[in-house]
Order: C-alpha cells, then structure tokens, then sequence
C-alpha cells in the first residue's frame, strides 16, 4: 500500500507543527510571567490550541469531512479556547480591579496621616517614615497596574 500526500496534507501538518509550538510556548511564557507557575485558564487555552493542532495532523490520515473523531476534536478544542480565553482574560481584570482597590486603600490612608499631622496626632518624623512607605508602595502598584493594562 503506497500513501500519498498532497499540499493539503503538508499543510495540515505544518499547522499542526505550528500550533504544538504556540501550547509550549504559552506554556513557558505563562510559567514565567505567572507568580504561581501556569494557570487553569492558560492550561485551559493551551489545551484548546493543542487539540486544533491534532484535528489538523488528524486530517492527513482520516477523510476530514466524514471522520467524527476530527469534528470532536475541533468541538473540544472550541470549547477549550472558548473557556481558556474568557478565564484568562476574567483573572486579569480581577488583579486589575485588586491593585486599583489597594491603591485607593494607601492614598486614603496616606489622607488619614495628613488629617492626623494636622490635628498635631503625629510628629513630624512619623508622618515622613509613614508617608515614604506608603509612597514607595503606592509606586509599585501604579508601575504593576501599568504592566498589566498593556
């Protein structure tokens, strides 16, 4: 029995090739952007982008229209990315949400130590020790909260 390939066939696994390559490397990316290693969602998002990639190395041996097992495969991987995507793109607007509560958190604090200086409940020397600390903080989730709005 000889096999024969047609461009579609090279094609179809270029593409397999190439989508193998973007799950390991969102894999890496998502490990070392990610304070905790790999999230659910981004598993979620590779695994949906992996299975897209299978449906096409699937397409090289198996009729592509009548073959269930290629349209399970691109069903799970739409429902994979579908999930991956909208999860990811929910736990970043939640760290959003939290740097910009924890912001407003230290500037009203940072208004509490003025009132109390001027009320004279502070000395001078606490109200600088306090302030710089909380600036400092302060700082560092504005630079975050600009990192993740890019």
């Amino acid at each position: 029995m000889v096999l024969t390939y047609d461009i579609a066939d090279f094609v179809s696994f270029i593409a397999f090739l190439g989508l193998t390559i973007t799950t390991y490397l969102l894999f890496y990316f998502g490990r070392l952007l990610g304070e905790k290693g790999i999230s659910v969602a981004i598993f979620t998002l590779a695994l949906g982008i992996n299975l897209i990639g299978l449906s096409h190395l699937f397409r090289i041996w198996v009729d592509a229209y009548t073959s269930p097992v290629i349209v399970m495969t691109v069903s799970a991987a739409v429902v994979f990315l579908s999930i991956g995507t909208i999860w990811t793109l929910y736990e970043k607007s939640l760290e959003i949400s939290s740097l910009k509560k924890k912001e407003k958190q230290i500037k009203s604090m940072i208004g509490r130590l003025k009132k109390r200086y001027y009320k004279q409940e502070l000395s001078e020397e606490t109200l600088k020790a306090a302030h710089s600390n909380l600036i400092k903080e302060l700082t560092e989730i504005e630079v975050r909260l600009n990192e993740k709005r890019k």
